[in-house]
């Protein structure tokens, strides 16, 4: 689990910085303002509607197709198309809603936007709308292959995408037609559809029309997900009310800079959390379905130390370097100083709660192998209930990074939440078998922190932002693998003699 951890995130990095290329050269053209809030917003809603339904569904999907892969292979591919044409069906729907009901959409989920965000962003909902039906087949494709132990490909498909976007933007720039940017998109979101459709066949989908309802497989998953579902319609309440008190704050780029914040967040998450879970999951659910507990929790004592080994330093560094770190990933053009300072004070408060996310995504995940989606629907009401009381408190008192500072805070009560619901399923967690090595990672990140602050002690006044970053993370690496190293933390030398 270890090598192939390892090389999604080598995949996902990849992936990433095409990712950060094509917002770097929106806000590199357009700043932050009315055309790239009106475009993040539309771009995020065909995601934000799917994830209330699909992504709960896919959920599902993974341990109840394990189960009649393992049971009856022959009924595995049947359900995989009635689910797959189900979900066509209802992204159909939710796209015809999008390009009926633009106005409508922007106004839900962007309250404070100026006339001119309002009716730019409705232009490019209905744009989007014809992208909902990729985003529902990159989804469950996704599930479908991590179930096959491919967990590469799909990380892969988004690159080609944001290559076409990339073009867009630069052709909408030199134009003056804003919706050059929402035909890219949709364009991009299509190429993925095509192509993850391309790789589910070389897995062994076959497509055939099927479409019912009355399946039992269909009923008793949409009886997993329910809870899911709900959880799923919490967490994207929560997260559009937030975005939208985040225009009331700041009208014309607020939402940008929570959107901006959120990504270079995201690509920790998706390289450190995402690709560890795109592993662990499927083999914590596969144990799970034959009832052995024993290697659940060894797997999920190596998830627990493979997010920390990563995502502990790099929130030490996203909080030490997040100014230099907001300048080099979107620096440049219209972003001066002033955005960057606001960007970097909203991204540390973020970066703060990046271990939790983790913890808390892997702590539901395991949930969820065992079928319990009642559990993660309490975590994420709770979540939601307290999260909305803290960023209206701390948006009020502290602006935009009062928004993100309480999705930290809340993400940490619910992990404790979470970890308890956990010891009371298993009785036993036998965390002590890594605490050792947590409490190294945790020392070793402390060093690289401490030796970041010294070095831009000594050379902020010296150096441009770009090369104090770089200097930073070469110190900052340095000292951290010298400092695992030297404490000796056991899942770093397992690694490395693996590879040897």
């Amino acid at each position: 689990m270890k090598r192939t951890t390892l090389m999604v995130m080598i995949v996902t990095v990849v992936a990433k910085i095409f990712g950060f290329l094509r917002d770097r050269v929106i806000y590199y053209f357009f700043g932050y303002g009315v055309i790239s809030d009106a475009f993040s917003l539309a771009f995020g809603i065909p995601s934000l509607l799917l994830s209330v339904v699909v992504a709960a569904l896919v959920t599902g999907f993974i341990p109840m197709y394990t189960r009649i892969d393992h049971d009856d292979p022959d009924s595995s591919n049947t359900f995989v198309n009635n689910v797959f044409n189900i979900l066509v069906l209802f992204s159909f729907v939710m796209g015809l809603m999008m390009f009926l009901f633009p106005g409508l959409i922007v106004k839900l989920t962007a309250s404070g936007f100026s006339a001119e965000a309002n009716a730019l962003a409705t232009q490019f909902v209905r744009i989007f709308s014809v992208s909902v039906i990729s985003v529902a087949v990159i989804q469950l494709g996704t599930g479908f292959l991590n179930i096959n132990d491919s967990f590469l490909l799909p990380n892969l498909i988004s690159i080609p995408s944001n290559i076409i976007i990339i073009g867009s933007v630069v052709v909408s720039h030199s134009t003056g037609n804003t919706n050059m940017m929402g035909y890219g998109g949709a364009i991009g979101f299509t190429l993925q559809g095509v192509m993850m459709l391309i790789y589910m066949y070389r897995y062994g989908f076959r497509y055939n029309f099927i479409l019912d309802f009355k399946d039992k497989y269909l009923n008793e998953m949409i009886i997993i997900s329910l809870p899911v579902l709900l959880s799923s319609v919490v967490v994207a309440l929560d997260d559009l009310l937030m975005r939208s008190y985040a225009t009331i704050i700041h009208a014309d780029g607020g939402y940008s800079f929570i959107n901006s914040s959120y990504r270079l967040n995201g690509f920790a998450t998706s390289l450190f959390v995402a690709g560890v879970l795109s592993v662990a999951y499927p083999t914590i659910a596969k144990a799970a379905a034959k009832n052995d507990r024993v290697k659940v929790v060894h797997s999920m004592h190596d998830a627990i130390l493979l997010i920390a080994l990563f995502i502990i330093p790099a929130t030490i560094g996203f909080i030490t370097l997040s100014y230099e770190v907001v300048a080099f990933v979107y620096g440049g053009g219209k972003v001066g100083p002033d955005e960057l300072g606001v960007l970097s004070n909203i991204f540390k408060m973020s970066a703060a709660g990046l271990f939790f996310i983790g913890l808390r995504d892997l702590f539901i995940r395991i949930h969820y192998a065992y079928q319990d989606m009642k559990t993660p629907l309490k975590a994420y009401i709770i979540y939601g209930c307290v999260d909305l009381v803290l960023f209206i408190v701390l948006g009020h008192f502290l602006g935009l990074k009062g928004l993100t500072l309480a999705s930290s805070l809340s993400t940490t009560i619910v992990v404790f939440y979470l970890f308890d619901t956990l010891l009371k399923r298993f009785k036993r967690l036998g965390m002590s078998a890594i605490l050792k090595d947590l409490v190294k990672i945790i020392v070793s990140s402390a060093l690289m922190g401490i030796a970041i602050m010294i070095l831009k002690s000594l050379l902020a006044n010296v150096l441009s932002d770009f090369r104090m970053l770089v200097l930073s993370v070469i110190v900052g690496v340095a000292v951290y693998f010298a400092s695992v190293m030297f404490l000796k933390v056991e899942l770093v030398l397992s690694i490395l003699k693996r590879k040897s």
